[in-house]
C-alpha cells in the first residue's frame, strides 16, 4: 500500500486475489461462459448468498477497518498541494506513467547519506 506497486496477474492469483487467469484472446469468452453460468442461479439465491458473505465480512470487522482506513487516507486526497496538482496535470496531459516517472525523478539524489 505505501508504494501503490502493481502486483502481476500471477501473483494475484497466489495472494487469493483472483480466481483464474485468462489469456486476452480467450478473455471475451470466458467473460461470456462466467456470465451465462451465473445467470442460470436463482436471482434469489445469489441474493441470499452475497448477503451472507457480507455479514460474515460484517461480523470480522471488515467494513470498520474499511471505513477507519478510509478515514486515514481520504483527507490525503482531498488535500492540494503543489507536488500533487503538478503531478495529476501530467498525468492528465501525459499519462500516469509519465506522472509516476517525474515524481521518482523529484525524489532522485534525495537519499540521506547514513
Amino acid at each position: 500500500m505505501y508504494f501503490g506497486d502493481q502486483i502481476d496477474a500471477k501473483t494475484a492469483l497466489e495472494l487469493g486475489m483472483i480466481n483464474r487467469i485468462v489469456p486476452l484472446a480467450e478473455l471475451r469468452q470466458a467473460s461470456l461462459n462466467y456470465a451465462k453460468r451465473l445467470s442460470l442461479i436463482s436471482p434469489e439465491a445469489l441474493f441470499a448468498t452475497k448477503r451472507a458473505v457480507n455479514w460474515v465480512a460484517d461480523a470480522a470487522g471488515f467494513r470498520t477497518a474499511l471505513h477507519a482506513g478510509l478515514d486515514v487516507v481520504g483527507p490525503l486526497y482531498a488535500t492540494t498541494t503543489e507536488a500533487g496538482a503538478r503531478f495529476r496535470e501530467i498525468a492528465r496531459s501525459e499519462g500516469v506513467p509519465a506522472a509516476v516517472r517525474w515524481r521518482s525523478a523529484q525524489f532522485q539524489g534525495s537519499r540521506g547519506s547514513g
